[in-house]
């Protein structure tokens, strides 16, 4: 055995090379949870968030965690209010950020933004997809997506399209389509999406993508049309609704995609420990079959997959961001 092979052997052992040996000290263990977990929600009560994060929260205290988990809601500035606030949390795991595609997307329209998501956030977790459908008030003489692309173009300054905020996935999903059908409609922003859903039936505005828990209500009441799904594939709870690449305009492809974050100096070992909570609960048919009821694929995997997902998403959209010049001050 040469030099190397034999500090390689001694390494593998544990011991130190030309030094005195000294005997090794366990590890600290961090007794984690011995408290309630809070599970920030970054929009407002009603919406699709809220909705998932109430579920997944109460899903991961009985499956995974030893404590209760409460959802706070802490809406404004498309997420990011939310955001900042897990941002400049103790590092300790007791504080998670339910993180969404608006979270990848601030990254590039807020100019101003205090908080980095990739620096400044340890992910946790994937939570799963979400389609968005393209909704149009009962009002408006279209029912496919070429008839809507049709009356845009003949009537460019009649119509207005809502969303829960500036510069979230609804707004950018509209800028995808008004750039990829040459068409025109007024931006109306919201302050969440429970009252552009209101402002849609009553017609006072006539465009909406929103997501699919707090669409399909409405849309089975008959009180919005669904003209499209906005995802590659159809979805399971609409079957009969095309999307908006088969209607019409192709390689349209966009969904909210969720995420479990915490603070990044947290430890690894309640990062994991979140995550196996996380992970459990996706193991549990029931619960699955609840996030399936609310047009959710399940979620799962690596805290590395999140970090890669949310990367590649911040990239994505910093390119349509910029094309359609979007900023919010």
């Amino acid at each position: 055995m040469n030099r190397r092979e034999c500090i390689a052997g001694f390494a593998g052992l544990g011991l130190s090379f030309g030094r005195p040996v000294l005997a090794q000290q366990p590890k600290p263990v961090i007794d984690f949870p011995t408290q309630i977990v809070k599970l920030v929600a970054p929009f407002p009560p009603g919406g699709t968030v809220d909705i998932l994060s109430r579920a997944m929260g109460q899903q991961m205290a009985l499956t995974g965690l030893r404590t209760g988990v409460i959802v706070e809601n802490r809406g404004g500035a498309g997420g990011t209010v939310g955001a900042d606030f897990v941002a400049r949390a103790p590092a300790d795991g007791y504080t998670m950020l339910f993180a969404a595609a608006h979270h990848a997307i601030a990254q590039t329209v807020y100019p101003k933004l205090g908080y980095d998501i990739r620096r400044d956030f340890a992910p946790v977790g994937f939570l799963g997809r979400v389609n968005h459908v393209l909704l149009c008030t009962n009002a408006l003489p279209v029912t496919t997506v070429r008839e809507l692309v049709a009356y845009l173009k003949a009537n460019p300054d009649k119509v207005n399209y809502g969303t829960p905020g500036s510069g979230t996935l609804h707004h950018l999903m509209a800028e995808q389509f008004k750039l990829s059908t040459g068409t025109h409609m007024a931006h109306v922003p919201y302050k969440g999406s429970g009252q552009a859903m209101v402002d849609l039936i009553a017609g006072q505005i006539q465009v909406y993508f929103e997501t699919m828990p707090s669409a399909l209500q409405q849309i089975r009441g008959g009180s919005v049309r669904a003209l499209a799904v906005t995802s590659r594939e159809r979805a399971v709870s609409l079957p009969g609704v095309p999307t908006v690449s088969e209607a019409g305009v192709p390689g349209f492809d966009a969904a909210s995609w969720y995420g479990l974050m915490v603070p990044v100096r947290t430890p690894q070992s309640v990062v994991m420990q979140l995550n196996q909570a996380l992970n459990a609960a996706f193991q549990n048919p029931e619960f699955i079959a609840r996030w399936g009821a609310f047009g959710a694929t399940p979620g799962g995997g690596t805290p590395d997959q999140l970090g890669t997902l949310m990367a590649s998403e911040v990239d994505r959209w910093a390119l349509l961001s910029k094309a359609a010049n979007i900023k919010v001050e």
